[in-house]
């Protein structure tokens, strides 16, 4: 593939003249030459794997699912031999890592970026969930431990919960977290654009393939994240069918590479419902603004059973995401600790 503007170092050029006896046993030339040799090789091993990983995921069976799958990719750690006892011995590379590799192959090529659950560029708070895909298609800045804050809630939204969004996206930009969000209408947009214009760094978890951007209308707001150094992801190959599945399997994904998620509003029926349980099930919490709980009965639901925080100010989210930062912290050592 061409070289990366944010990977490869700019090539530069030398004007001193060699002469074909010099450059024969020139050290400099030879390694240089021998280095070039390493680095694409290096680079046709990750393309292999990549491909293997998608080859996995492709595989026509039913009774194995795709977190199955990631799993089995995660204890193999090998992706080839995952493929091969999936499809059985054959003498010859079977056609769907035959596509694969053509397919990886002409995305890299498009200028796209993938990095497979078995890479440490992976999202490790990501890996830690069952919906972690085996493959993130991305543009911008990979952050394998982004510490992000998903604020999330309705494309209708009223002013004063867009109000609230902005002004909670600020304050999670000032103490150093990445805003995490859909590029929807509504809350989404608004805790982007906040993000953007405080100077931080935000996340765009999309429900759609890379070449696309939905709504149309927020490809300048999806160019602005890039630009800033931020992050637009997505679990969902180039091509992709878009049907209506896809949005709540963008919201477990989000879900998995946040702290924790704020919902700031949402209806009865809202998609963001499906977010909000996903942060449960993932041990991350979630944090309802009290509009949400007084408007819905799950949001009540949730907070009447201790599953989720209501939040009266924005320093009520400060100090529970500092609090899961902190236990997330103390788990680790523990591992630590086990594994020494």
């Amino acid at each position: 593939p061409p070289p990366h503007p944010l990977r490869d170092p700019p090539q530069t050029t030398h004007t001193t003249t060699t002469t074909p006896q010099q450059a024969a046993h020139s050290p400099l030339l030879i390694n240089g030459a021998l280095l070039d040799m390493v680095v694409t090789m290096a680079c046709m091993e990750a393309m292999e794997t990549l491909a293997e990983v998608l080859a996995v995921t492709r595989i026509k069976k039913r009774e194995m699912t795709q977190p199955d799958r990631v799993q089995e990719l995660l204890a193999s750690g090998d992706p080839g031999q995952v493929f091969a006892s999936l499809v059985g011995p054959a003498l010859f590379d079977d056609p769907i890592l035959v596509q694969a590799r053509h397919d990886v192959e002409k995305w890299t090529a498009q200028g796209m970026d993938l990095v497979s659950v078995l890479s440490d560029r992976y999202p490790a708070r990501l890996r830690d969930v069952r919906e972690a895909p085996a493959l993130l298609y991305y543009e911008g800045v990979l952050d394998p431990g982004d510490q992000g804050v998903c604020v999330v809630g309705s494309r209708d939204a009223d002013d004063n919960a867009l109000h609230v969004a902005s002004h909670v996206a600020t304050a999670l930009v000032e103490t150093g977290l990445t805003v995490v969000s859909g590029l929807a209408a509504g809350i989404d947009a608004a805790a982007h654009t906040a993000a953007l214009e405080a100077g931080g760094r935000t996340v765009a978890v999309m429900g759609t393939g890379l070449e696309r951007t939905y709504p149309r209308r927020h490809a300048d707001l999806r160019a602005r994240i890039v630009e800033a150094g931020g992050l637009v992801l997505t679990q969902f190959e180039p091509g992709a069918t878009v049907g209506r599945v896809n949005f709540p399997m963008r919201n477990a994904v989000m879900s998995g590479y946040g702290i924790t998620t704020f919902v700031v509003s949402a209806s009865e029926y809202s998609g963001t419902r499906s977010q909000a349980y996903n942060a449960v099930k993932h041990g991350r919490g979630v944090i309802l603004a009290r509009r949400v709980v007084e408007s819905t009965s799950w949001g009540q639901e949730l907070a009447h059973t201790g599953r989720a925080m209501v939040a009266d100010s924005t320093a009520d989210i400060l100090a529970h995401v500092r609090a899961l930062q902190a236990e997330r912290a103390q788990a680790e050592e523990l591992l630590r600790e086990i594994v020494a």
